[in-house]
């Protein structure tokens, strides 16, 4: 049976590591980073974290879901990976109903200070980083109540990470959506 799994956290939470790592233990597999999609934007992309991006990543958040439903219907396992706050949650669960498979929604948060450290040598600009960091940190461990569930990955491996994924999905700790 195929599904979707929505690995969201701040850069630096090991996002694509860890899809990489799940998506190397089932047989039909996409692995979809929502960084490729704002990547693609060449003219008129703004930041993601800029007040003014928000129907940017509202948009972004439909075409991942968009192609992760036109995968999950063609009976491939997804792995979403990318910064998406759980505002954004609603849209990707709307846009993979038609998809009738178990939604999942994982938010690795590791200590910010190990976020950082991971992060540090991707980054051109590391006072930049630390603050963009801290306030994604904030925004992600303020945020309180959602749907979904939250893996502490500090001190986890990729493979650590990607076993307590499969294992709080397995359990149904991360289910988001249920098709009747």
């Amino acid at each position: 049976m195929s599904h979707v799994v929505i690995l969201s956290g701040p850069s630096g939470a090991g996002k694509s590591s860890v899809a990489e790592a799940l998506a190397q233990r089932y047989d039909r597999t996409v692995h979809l980073e929502t960084d490729l999609l704002f990547r693609a934007i060449r003219m008129g992309h703004i930041h993601p974290m800029q007040p003014e991006s928000d129907r940017q990543n509202r948009m972004i958040a439909r075409a991942a879901a968009r192609a992760a439903s036109a995968f999950a219907q063609d009976l491939f396992a997804v792995f979403i990976d990318g910064v998406i706050g759980p505002h954004l949650l609603p849209i990707y669960v709307d846009e993979l109903k038609v998809a009738a498979v178990p939604v999942h929604f994982v938010l690795l948060l590791p200590s910010v200070e190990e976020s950082i450290r991971r992060v540090t040598p991707r980054a051109a600009d590391r006072r930049m980083i630390d603050a963009e960091h801290r306030e994604l940190h904030r925004q992600f461990a303020g945020h309180g109540e959602f749907a979904g569930c939250i893996i502490d990955n500090t001190a986890m491996t990729a493979e650590e990470t990607a076993d307590v994924v499969m294992e709080s999905c397995g359990r149904g700790d991360c289910l988001v959506y249920t098709p009747v």
